[in-house]
């Protein structure tokens, strides 16, 4: 079969939070997570810094989204402004395209007004997408498939209303699963508060005889209010046998969650 003037367009969306990351030949310098503590009527500014490492021109073009993720692996990008906790309409930002010479360096800058009002409280967030332009590719296809390849990130503006908000945490579910010698507990979680979370989970597992036989964690998950996630804790160091374990989720500050859980390990 002959596939003509066809294109494919594929869309890669990247949510880590690192120093500097890169795209095709554009530069994040800055990370892709901005937090901001801030009261009610007060005002945030910051900046996006992107460099184009290339020999060629390139240019980004700059919009907003609204952004949600469960540990299902479900997300949503919603238009900005119609989540409820969304901060997306406190945003300006400036320019909203950029054109970008080789090895130039350009500053994103974005404005964050928080409203003069007291019922806020908690958490607020939004992304900023920064997108690259691929130009139009004009030649001819006789036969086969042309690819062009869109790849966009989203810098997470985050706002925090002061020290306001509940700090809640729920466990959602528990799966301990055994493959090729590999004992893996995951852990769903969901934050059931108002302000965001960055718990440390972990657990220490006790046998029969109530002897501890280590505690196993894994790293920190940044989950917002409303969404959740899934962690994994390799416990392949447990030999078959049937244990007690003291689940914890260390969100700092003071604040844990936890719950205590039986596991049996049993023979693949």
């Amino acid at each position: 079969m002959q596939i003509r003037n066809s294109f494919i367009v594929a869309m890669l969306i990247c949510f880590l939070g690192i120093s500097n990351f890169a795209w095709g030949k554009i530069l994040i310098l800055n990370g892709l997570t901005h937090e901001h503590q801030a009261l009610q009527g007060e005002v945030r500014k910051g900046t996006i810094e992107l460099k184009n490492i290339s020999e060629k021109e390139q240019s980004v073009q700059i919009y907003q989204k609204d952004f949600w993720y469960s540990y299902t692996g479900e997300s949503k990008h919603d238009a900005p402004g119609t989540m409820e906790r969304s901060n997306a309409n406190w945003l300006s930002i400036n320019p909203q395209f950029v054109t970008l010479q080789p090895n130039e360096t350009s500053l994103i800058e974005y404005q964050l007004t928080i409203p003069d009002n007291d019922s806020l409280i908690g958490t607020y967030w939004s992304v900023i997408m920064v997108e690259g332009i691929t130009p139009p590719d004009t030649s001819t296809v006789k036969t086969g498939i042309k690819i062009n390849t869109v790849v966009r990130y989203a810098v997470q503006i985050i706002a925090n209303i002061g020290d306001t908000g509940k700090r809640n945490m729920q466990f959602i579910n528990l799966n301990l699963s055994r493959q090729d010698s590999i004992t893996t507990l995951q852990v769903a979680f969901k934050n059931t508060g108002e302000r965001i979370l960055r718990p440390e989970m972990g657990i220490e597992v006790f046998d029969s005889n109530g002897e501890s036989q280590g505690v196993f964690k894994a790293d920190r998950r940044k989950i917002y209010p409303g969404t959740s996630a899934i962690v994994e804790l390799n416990l392949s160091s447990l030999p078959v046998g049937k244990y007690s374990g003291v689940l914890i989720a260390d969100c700092s500050e003071d604040y844990a969650f936890g719950t205590n859980v039986n596991l049996e390990i049993k023979n693949e």
